[in-house]
């Protein structure tokens, strides 16, 4: 007869090993937390960022949505959302006004500017978002991505098996 301890300690393996699988728990909670992300990107496109086309006197806005897996390929922790904008300047446009400009429309917004001061390229980040705003004489490039959301290795595959879609910009 095994007895009770040999029993215990297969359950325990079993129980164990069983969400070693890759496959996590995550689920529909992995894509709430991925499309909680999105819609804080698509917040801050049809918020913040049409202030700063507007007040930039920006046109011509061009952008592309994707999806790519965070981690190592042989064991991704998830996903990261990245989202570029395009827009061409009028050719007036000065690094320094643009730039103090874009850096108080980002601040009243609640993001966090690292160094307000750079006129090349902003930095920013708000809640898991980071923002890259280059700006140059004749065109403003928007790079504008979520950290690594942690989600199962199914939903990391899910969402980065989606193609590039094109941003409306209105």
């Amino acid at each position: 007869m095994l007895g009770t301890a040999p029993l215990v300690v297969l359950l325990a393996l079993g129980l164990g090993l069983s969400g070693c699988d890759g496959s996590g728990s995550g689920g529909s909670a992995d894509r709430a937390a991925v499309d909680e992300v999105e819609q804080q990107a698509d917040a801050a496109l049809d918020g913040v960022l049409h202030d700063v086309a507007a007040a930039l006197r920006l046109d011509g806005a061009q952008g592309s949505r994707s999806f790519t897996i965070c981690g190592e390929s042989y064991a991704p922790r998830g996903v990261v959302m990245q989202s570029f904008v395009h827009f061409d300047a009028s050719g007036e446009l000065t690094r320094e006004k643009a730039t103090a400009t874009t850096v108080g429309l980002l601040e009243d917004d609640g993001w966090t500017v690292d160094d307000p001061d750079n006129t090349v390229i902003l930095k920013a980040a708000k809640g898991r978002l980071v923002l890259h705003v280059q700006i140059g004489p004749s065109l403003v490039q928007v790079d504008l991505v979520s950290e690594c959301v942690e989600t199962s290795d199914a939903v990391a595959e899910e969402y980065a098996d989606r193609p590039t879609v094109d941003l409306a910009w209105s």
